[in-house]
């Protein structure tokens, strides 16, 4: 019985996401979004980065691709990839590091792809995709990254994926050096440093829903609807449940 209604739930979560996509494609208007002050500051990077002749540094964290950091990480490689496509476009592309091994090839992958949409491969400044240090050296990697920080003409500081407490140090040495700064992890005691540096912070859920509100697709933003209708249905059921036995004695 259990497996059948886990099976039945799979399906209608699977034709809803179906049903509001297709009503996103056809859809004139675009579908507004909850407000994230940290998506609207992602947005606005790039830009401010080619007016003042500087560039972007993003740090994907230690989050392995094979293990339980896999979704943190895959969404961070997805606001690389938007931010990337947007800054080979203007020929100032994101200056990237990474501290896991998993990382750096699909980190290179992606923004040497945007570096060949915008016909400017050749151009492809060295370091620009850097392994700082391995995932069980995480005071190392901060050490790499404040380095790269500091060495380079950078505007905004975007610090996405899995981290700890080292990314005190980083953000520390980002705030000493006025950088602008937009970071997002799952990882509580990453965030609590974080919120002493900058406003701009997506926590959790706010992360792995970035390549909806980045890329848009019907299909990204049809999942976040769902998610949206879910909370709801299960907000009431658990408060109908409380009060029918508060009611019942």
């Amino acid at each position: 019985m259990e497996l059948i209604i886990t099976f039945s739930i799979i399906v209608i979560v699977i034709v809803l996401i179906f049903i509001l996509a297709r009503r996103q494609q056809s859809a004139k208007a675009p579908t507004l979004l909850r407000p994230f002050s940290a998506h609207k500051a992602l947005k606005g990077q790039v830009g401010r980065a080619v007016e003042s002749a500087s560039r972007l540094h993003i740090s994907l964290g230690r989050g392995s691709l094979i293990g339980a950091a896999n979704p943190v990480s895959l969404s961070a490689v997805s606001i690389l990839d938007r931010l990337a496509q947007d800054g080979c476009a203007n020929d100032t592309p994101p200056i990237t590091t990474v501290g896991d091994g998993t990382l750096l090839p699909i980190a290179d992958n992606h923004v040497r792809f945007a570096a060949e949409l915008a016909g400017n491969s050749n151009r492809l400044p060295n370091g620009t995709i850097q392994f700082v240090a391995d995932s069980n050296n995480p005071f190392t990697y901060a050490g790499g990254v404040t380095n790269v920080i500091q060495q380079e003409k950078i505007l905004g500081n975007i610090l996405v994926g899995q981290f700890g407490q080292e990314i005190g140090i980083i953000t520390e040495v980002a705030s000493r050096n006025q950088i602008n700064q937009v970071i997002g992890s799952d990882d509580p005691l990453a965030l609590a440093v974080a919120t002493t540096a900058t406003d701009d912070i997506m926590i959790g859920e706010e992360l792995l829903a970035s390549p909806a509100y980045i890329e848009g697709k019907p299909f990204q933003i049809a999942s976040l609807q769902v998610q949206d209708i879910l909370r709801v249905v299960v907000g009431l059921a658990i408060l109908g449940t409380a009060v029918y036995k508060l009611v019942t004695g």
